[in-house]
């Protein structure tokens, strides 16, 4: 008998949960920017200690820059992209690893929008926007569907049909892209590298900081699937009852290439929300993830 055709699982009740932590990153952002409404109009600055500034940067900046957005369509788009990539995260993965996630793209963009400033002409830009987050986020949440399709509403208007591994690598262009031919020489001033396309020079597109989430995404991506990282660029796995690697690709999904006890954590997991709210209460993932987990341990 499997373990969805034991009785207490068969409870549908639905379980009511509180908000996710996707939800709860979502309102935070929404609740400092009305306080940076309330600052506009008030014409005052005491949200000015979160930006990272890019002449004396703070040690706190470096995280709380991604609380602050531009305006109402900056906040929109990464509201919207976070709501999508950062609920596939913690649904597949859990909370600690989105807000790991979320934490080490922020951080990662902040380092390489300031390293490209180094030794610029301008000194007095500041990032904002949690951009890098979510595009590791994106990272995470994609790498293991390259060939699921997703429709994105192009403009809010058009929708458009595209494979994941080809949205991947359009944003990822797009950012090297931006970053080579309108940030770097914007930033520096260059007489022989000039921006080849224009830009908005009040408020221009960090996409180092794109560039440097998508790093962080992916390497994040990497450490979850257990990845052996003295390998090269070859995917490798190390068996844990062998020496030798073993080629990742023959290898089954990410959650047979986890370790004993982090299965049996997993399971647990999944039991004591059942416990609580019923059989119902498991999302079509978490009951696909139940039986993977409960074959393997059986």
């Amino acid at each position: 008998m499997g373990i969805g055709d034991r009785g207490y699982m068969q409870n549908a009740i639905p379980f009511r949960q509180g908000f996710s932590a996707t939800a709860w990153t979502v309102g935070v952002l929404f609740i400092f920017f009305v306080l940076s409404l309330i600052q506009e109009s008030a014409g005052t600055d005491f949200l000015g200690w979160a930006a990272l500034h890019e002449s004396s940067p703070r040690i706190w900046q470096w995280l709380t820059y991604s609380l602050l957005h531009f305006d109402f369509w900056h906040l929109l788009f990464n509201g919207l992209g976070l709501w999508w990539v950062g609920k596939a995260v913690e649904e597949t993965d859990g909370a600690s690893t989105y807000f790991k996630t979320l934490t080490l793209g922020v951080l990662a963009g902040a380092v390489f929008w300031w390293i490209t400033g180094i030794n610029g002409q301008r000194q007095d830009g500041a990032l904002i926007g949690i951009s890098a987050g979510v595009y590791a986020m994106l990272i995470v949440a994609m790498l293991d569907r390259l060939d699921e399709e997703v429709t994105i509403l192009l403009f809010f208007i058009l929708p458009v049909t595209i494979r994941v591994r080809w949205l991947i690598w359009t944003l990822s262009l797009f950012a090297l892209c931006g970053w080579l031919f309108s940030e770097l020489p914007g930033r520096h001033q260059w007489a022989q590298w000039q921006p080849a396309w224009s830009a908005n020079r009040a408020h221009p597109i960090a996409h180092s900081a794109h560039l440097g989430g998508l790093l962080a995404g992916w390497m994040i991506w990497r450490y979850l699937n257990q990845i052996n990282f003295f390998s090269g660029f070859a995917l490798f796995k190390k068996d844990p009852s062998s020496s030798e690697p073993i080629n990742s690709s023959s290898q089954p999904s990410r959650t047979a290439q986890k370790g004993h006890d982090q299965a049996r954590a997993e399971l647990d997991a999944l039991l004591d929300k059942i416990s609580a709210g019923g059989f119902g209460s498991l999302t079509a993932d978490e009951k696909r993830k139940l039986e993977e987990l409960s074959a393997r341990l059986r």
